[in-house]
């Protein structure tokens, strides 16, 4: 393994794949690999990937989203303390169809972090299921 670091753009630019093989890692061989501290890990991991895809607008971290295989987000509503995300799309939809365990915290850890550069206020962020969409509550102080 090399200590060179990787450009999260360059990644996205170059790399196309299907969803598949990311939707086996990401919900069947990390959490079980990872245990009871899956949920934690995998918020941190979406903070990091945060820091290095250095969203500047509201709109970057869309594409982001929607490039990655993640869905597709809107602000639903801006609010005094915080924002409302909805996450949907015929992915997110059929991951939630499809999967019996299933969570958003790598999506909720990025979506912290990202919006923690955009405000400059902390920022934590809680997912809600639903039965076709997620709804992300990004809380600031």
């Amino acid at each position: 393994m090399t200590n060179k670091k990787t450009n999260i753009a360059t990644v996205l630019a170059n790399l196309q794949t299907t969803s598949s093989g990311y939707d086996l890692l990401r919900y069947v061989g990390l959490p079980d690999m990872l245990g009871q501290e899956s949920d934690l890990i995998l918020y941190v991991m979406g903070k990091n990937l945060a820091r290095q895809a250095e969203c500047a607008t509201t709109e970057e971290i869309q594409e982001f989203f929607q490039h990655v295989g993640w869905g597709e987000l809107a602000l639903a509503h801006e609010k005094r303390r915080g924002f409302i995300y909805e996450l949907g799309g015929s992915l997110v939809k059929a991951r939630l169809q499809t999967l019996k365990e299933i969570d958003f915290q790598l999506e909720a850890g990025f979506l912290a972090e990202t919006m923690f550069h955009l405000t400059d206020k902390n920022c934590e962020c809680v997912p809600e299921v639903n039965k076709d969409h997620v709804i992300f509550h990004v809380l600031h102080n």
